[in-house]
C-alpha cells in the first residue's frame, strides 16, 4: 500500500472542481459544499491539477461570456 493521503475525489471531480475554479472563481468554501468534502480536499485538488493542465497546454479563461448569456446581451 502506498503512502499519503487518500484522495476522496476520483480524478474526473478533481478535475472539475479546478475547472469551475479556474472558470468562474468558484471559492474553495462553495466547491466542497458542492462536492461534499472539506475545503483542504477541494485545495488539494487545484493544486494537483492545474499543473497537469498547464503541462499539457491547456489555458482557462475567466469571464468570457458563455453563447446563451452573449445571445442574450444582444437582444
Amino acid at each position: 500500500m502506498g503512502s499519503g493521503a487518500k484522495h476522496r475525489l476520483v480524478f474526473v471531480d478533481r478535475l472539475l472542481a479546478t475547472l469551475v475554479h479556474l472558470r468562474h472563481q468558484g471559492t474553495h468554501d462553495v466547491l466542497a459544499c458542492w462536492f461534499g468534502v472539506n475545503r483542504s480536499t477541494i485545495t488539494r485538488a487545484v493544486g494537483e491539477v492545474r499543473p497537469l493542465l498547464a503541462e499539457r497546454g491547456c489555458t482557462v479563461t475567466t469571464g468570457v461570456p458563455s453563447p446563451a448569456t452573449s445571445v442574450a446581451a444582444s437582444t
